[in-house]
């Protein structure tokens, strides 16, 4: 048997991160089983290939090789984490829970582990942790993305004392410590991305060669959930997955964000994209959007090629998707823009550069509203908006309109989505979907309106009472 660390297989190993980071799954699965043909106990690739099988749908696999991967070494961290959030994000809170403790004893200050933990049941939070936490970050010796994760833990132990204002200041201190665990060059350019190049863009692009697309994709019936994070997408993409057709869910594949950023890649600089009109040929972007989605498993006939894409941002693409889904639709998602500001601000949303400071929520927001105006008014028989607030006062009759606005048969059991043993979440909202709907609190954030005080009069639709 050759080693690990031999070089053929270093090189195998480094090959497949690379394909599966460009989004080659079966390139990176082929590559992870070869290694195992050399080395059948490699515990990295084990643990590699349920990752991949995860990002596949295929939740059973991927917990089959992070078993194997840990029993050849109970002292490896990376595939107990890993199968911990797989168990997390299915609702198998027990089996979570378990794992967390377990990594949490091997090391008292994996403050990231102890923060999922925390999502589940606070009450594992006690004094003696927070003190724990405290100490440790006076000390300064750990990196930085744990730094931010005890500082949003100490935030939300402050937040159930209803200490708003140290709430905020932990909430700060995390952020900043987050925005320093990421590559700089990476962070800024997905930040100017997001709040300065596409919100400007969106709307000026010129489509070329999408007529044969149209034609072949008549048949496909996508549903696009977009709108802001914390905006109740989570809950209404459970109920519309739950009716009489299980429609699949591929959750947030950012599939139509990744592709149109490969071609723009390809084909413009980043002076070119602000400064010259946008061509895309449809042809080209099309096969990679639907072989992804076929790969992750969303096109099934059966299913008469419903399927759910809950990748938020894609308010950005809706002229796009529609380019390539003649048939698609969108729910847009809305909520109070304070409540939303400050929910958003409450989470670590590690995946959204522009959600670790107030001042750009604010800008993304007010972009999203705007591209949101556009495209309401220009694809007004595309789009079904829904506010979750009057969403939890009257859920059967909405529920009802949004399955008549997809072309669905409504069912009482779309509303029992918390009953599913098979509903999967990677977003804030994990913990909440297990649940019953409950009455939105519209009093919640209320107290968090004097910190964006300073930006009342730069925006129009910011009104704090």
């Amino acid at each position: 048997m050759i080693k690990v660390s031999n070089k053929e297989i270093d090189n195998l190993m480094e090959n497949a991160q690379f394909k599966k980071d460009q989004g080659n799954l079966k390139e990176a699965s082929l590559l992870l089983e070869q290694i195992l043909k050399i080395d059948k106990e490699n515990k990295r690739a084990l643990n590699n290939l349920g990752n991949i099988y995860k990002e596949l749908g295929n939740y059973d696999k991927a917990i089959k090789f992070y078993l194997k991967s840990i029993s050849i070494d109970q002292s490896y961290e990376i595939p107990k984490s890993n199968l911990a959030v797989l168990y997390h994000e299915l609702g198998n809170l027990k089996e979570a829970e378990i794992l967390y403790k377990n990594l949490i004893k091997l090391n008292k200050t994996n403050f990231s582990i102890l923060f999922n933990l925390s999502t589940i049941n606070f009450s594992h939070i006690n004094d003696d942790i927070i003190n724990n936490i405290r100490e440790a970050l006076d000390k300064n010796t750990l990196n930085n993305y744990n730094l931010a994760s005890g500082y949003f833990i100490l935030a939300k132990y402050k937040n159930k004392k209803k200490l708003f204002h140290d709430e905020i200041e932990y909430l700060h201190k995390g952020h900043n410590f987050f925005c320093r665990s990421i590559n700089q060059n990476v962070f800024n350019q997905s930040l100017t991305y997001w709040l300065n190049v596409i919100p400007k863009k969106f709307n000026d692009i010129k489509f070329v060669n999408s007529s044969s697309v149209k034609d072949e994709n008549k048949q496909i019936n996508p549903i696009f959930i977009i709108g802001m994070p914390r905006s109740g997408s989570t809950l209404i993409e459970s109920i519309i997955s739950s009716g009489k057709i299980t429609i699949p869910n591929g959750g947030e594949t950012a599939v139509i964000n990744w592709a149109f950023l490969k071609i723009i890649r390809e084909n413009y600089s980043i002076q070119d994209i602000e400064k010259k009109e946008i061509v895309l040929d449809i042809e080209k972007i099309y096969d990679h959007i639907f072989n992804k989605y076929k790969e992750l498993n969303l096109l099934k006939k059966e299913k008469n090629f419903f399927f759910i894409d809950k990748s938020l941002e894609n308010f950005f693409y809706v002229d796009l998707i529609l380019q390539l889904f003649p048939n698609a639709k969108f729910i847009h998602c809305e909520r109070n823009y304070l409540d939303n500001i400050f929910a958003i601000y409450q989470n670590f949303l590690t995946k959204m550069t522009w959600t670790h400071s107030l001042k750009n929520i604010l800008i993304y927001m007010d972009n999203y509203l705007k591209v949101m105006k556009y495209f309401k008014k220009k694809h007004k028989n595309k789009i079904y908006s829904i506010n979750i607030e009057e969403f939890t006062k009257n859920n059967i009759q909405l529920s009802k309109e949004i399955y008549n606005f997809c072309n669905l048969e409504w069912s009482e059991g779309s509303l029992e989505f918390y009953k599913r043993k098979d509903l999967l979440s990677k977003t804030a909202s994990n913990v909440q979907i297990r649940e019953k709907i409950f009455k939105y609190d519209n009093s919640k954030y209320k107290v968090y309106q004097k910190y964006i005080l300073e930006f009342e009069d730069k925006y129009s639709w910011l009104k704090i009472k």
